[in-house]
């Protein structure tokens, strides 16, 4: 027998072996399991997992914390002031929200930019949507929401794609920017 004859016949028989020894050391013998007897007590303190928050708590939402904080200190440093309100939603307020509206002092009648956040219910979320979108908003399905954008014939500020102001709808909150695309300033909390 050559080399190479013997060589093809003991690989097989090397990774059968190999194979058969790895499942007898990874698998330990099962074990008879014997119901306790009604009323036993354990013979030590049995440790209740104690329930813990998965995620902290948030902060409440502020103008210095729905966006990033470089798109904050940017802003800053150009010399954009905010004015805080709450966050209105078709007439309605949500006194948990924060609305934000951003000017530069120095070029008076320039440039807004708004952004805001609320959280929101799924009923609240529904029936606002079904008002926006009667209103003539236009709405536009993500996977994970909902975008819905004035009518960009009455928006008196577009982005390059030619959204106006534009809400998202996520689950659990809603955030407004003055354009679409500004809503990528604002974090999704």
């Amino acid at each position: 027998m050559t080399a190479s004859r013997a060589s093809r016949l003991t690989l097989p028989a090397l990774l059968a072996a190999a194979a058969l020894s790895l499942a007898a050391c990874s698998s330990p013998e099962p074990q008879a399991t014997v119901p306790p007897e009604a009323g036993a007590v354990p013979s030590s303190p049995v440790a209740t997992p104690e329930a813990t928050a998965s995620t902290p708590a948030l902060p409440d939402p502020t103008c210095e914390n729905i966006i990033g904080e470089a798109s904050f200190t940017e802003l800053e440093g150009q010399g954009w002031e905010y004015e805080q309100e709450p966050f209105l939603l078709a007439d309605e307020e949500i006194s948990a929200g924060v609305m934000c509206t951003w000017t530069n002092p120095a070029e008076p009648g320039g440039n807004i930019l708004q952004f805001g956040w609320a959280p929101l219910t799924a009923a609240e979320a529904e029936s606002t949507q079904e008002a926006l979108e009667s209103d003539g908003w236009i709405r536009e399905d993500d996977g994970d929401g909902a975008f819905l954008t004035e009518d960009p014939a009455f928006a008196l500020t577009v982005d390059e794609a030619g959204y106006g102001i534009t809400y998202y709808f996520g689950e659990g909150y809603v955030q407004v920017a003055d354009t679409k695309a500004n809503l990528a300033i604002v974090e999704r909390r």
